[in-house]
């Protein structure tokens, strides 16, 4: 399979798109701030949009090709059905012709009353210097904007900042602005049980949709083994379908039907390596150094000398912002203050991760990993090099029995973690 991100999605409709609202809502409970919205309760909101009517411009912003794609289908199919000429531009395209986007969003339709202009990696043409149409192409959209020309205006974009001069004036003239952000990996830092990975609970509800029989610790595993494209999830659960007709698979079988295919990121191993978490390290390190150094476009570092470097700095940052946090902690400021003061910032998620791994340890045992850590660094730059053995090493070196870090962590409070604090137990129970 392809490591590239592959584009894909729901057909739309409000039913799938509530049932994927309510358990991504389950999944990532407390931890979507209401700036970074899950994008299944985007897309359902977009869903419900449409249905009230056509807006001037809709703007699809977020690394989620999948729902990103989705959304596009949406918009284009509420456009055809409104009698509206579809124009489709994709910047990455080879044939992508600055002179047609700007001929189809200057002139009217010749068959339909109006046009639907779609620009795919919008970012790739109307931030600032990303080519030499840059400025030319983002004011002729505001223009349109501005003068409320008849038409609609698509843009899907990876990254696009919520500042953009597009952003705020969709905001300002009734467009959407839609989020399609990528699934979090991991679990909620208050209960690390795989099953809760947004991604892995993403799969068993298009797993029941689909009426394919898929159990939580399957759905885990096959995320495991697949990596956090929700397309590649899509075609794994047309596999498991054909070879499941007869029944429900075994473990051995789906092993069989799923083979391990998926990187590991190097900030993910970092986290279990510093929070002592021994056996999770040590299982990301083999899966890091055989499958590649997963990138956050899809791509994989497969050499290993760059897969070392790129862990090296994963673990040296997050554990000089530790050290910088536990002496703030050390001075009487709780976690939340003490990231703060230290500078520390991040989603909602590393915030909760950090305030939860501050406390594991005290200050002078993060100084002595430091430096452990740096006697690896250096060998990265001589040619003694450094390996997968040395990180094996480190993280048999910082574990931390299991019980002693629950009871380490379990006093401690973390505020202001999607407006609220919760100690000890997950929110879930609330």
């Amino acid at each position: 399979m392809a490591a590239s991100r592959r584009a894909g999605g729901p057909r739309g409709g409000a039913s799938s798109a509530g049932r994927a609202a309510g358990e991504g809502r389950a999944a990532g409970e407390g931890r979507a701030a209401v700036r970074d919205p899950h994008p299944a309760d985007e897309h359902e909101r977009l869903v419900r949009a449409l249905k009230a009517g056509l807006p001037p411009i809709v703007i699809l912003r977020g690394e989620e090709g999948w729902y990103q794609s989705a959304g596009v289908r949406l918009v284009v199919d509420a456009a055809a059905a409104a009698g509206m000429e579809i124009c489709r531009h994709d910047a990455e395209d080879p044939d992508y012709d600055v002179r047609r986007l700007f001929d189809d969003m200057s002139t009217g339709a010749l068959f339909a009353g109006a046009r639907c202009v779609v620009l795919k990696n919008a970012e790739r043409v109307v931030v600032d210097r990303a080519s030499k149409a840059s400025a030319p192409v983002r004011e002729q959209m505001l223009g349109r904007l501005a003068a409320r020309a008849e038409g609609l205006l698509v843009l899907a974009t990876d990254k696009l900042i919520a500042s953009h001069a597009l952003v705020k004036a969709a905001e300002e003239c009734g467009g959407l602005v839609i989020g399609c952000r990528r699934l979090w990996d991991s679990p909620p830092p208050w209960n690390p049980d795989p099953r809760l990975a947004e991604p892995v609970v993403w799969l068993v509800r298009r797993a029941r949709e689909r009426r394919i029989d898929l159990a939580p610790d399957q759905a885990a595993y096959v995320v495991a083994a697949t990596g956090n494209d929700l397309a590649a999830l899509d075609e794994q659960l047309q596999r498991i379908a054909a070879s499941a007709s007869s029944g429900t698979l075994g473990a051995a079988a789906l092993r069989e039907v799923v083979g391990w295919e998926s990187g590991a990121s190097p900030y993910d191993i970092a986290e279990h390596m510093l929070a002592g978490r021994a056996p999770r390290a040590v299982a990301g390190l083999e899966t890091l150094y055989r499958g590649g150094a997963a990138q956050r476009d899809g791509s994989r570092v497969l050499d290993t000398a760059g897969i070392t470097i790129q862990l090296a700095t994963a673990v040296s940052a997050k554990l000089r912002e530790t050290l910088a946090g536990a002496r703030e902690v050390a001075q009487g400021l709780d976690p939340t203050a003490a990231a703060a003061a230290a500078g520390v910032k991040g989603p909602p998620q590393a915030m909760a991760a950090f305030a939860q791994r501050v406390g594991l340890r005290p200050t002078h045992e993060w100084g002595r990993m430091l430096d452990e850590l740096a006697v690896v660094e250096r060998r990265t730059r001589t040619g003694a090099g450094a390996d997968v053995h040395d990180f094996v090493h480190l993280a048999l070196r910082w574990r931390i029995e299991e019980r002693a870090a629950a009871q380490a962590t379990l006093p401690r409070r973390v505020s202001n973690y999607r407006g609220s604090s919760y100690r000890g137990s997950s929110p879930r129970g609330r």
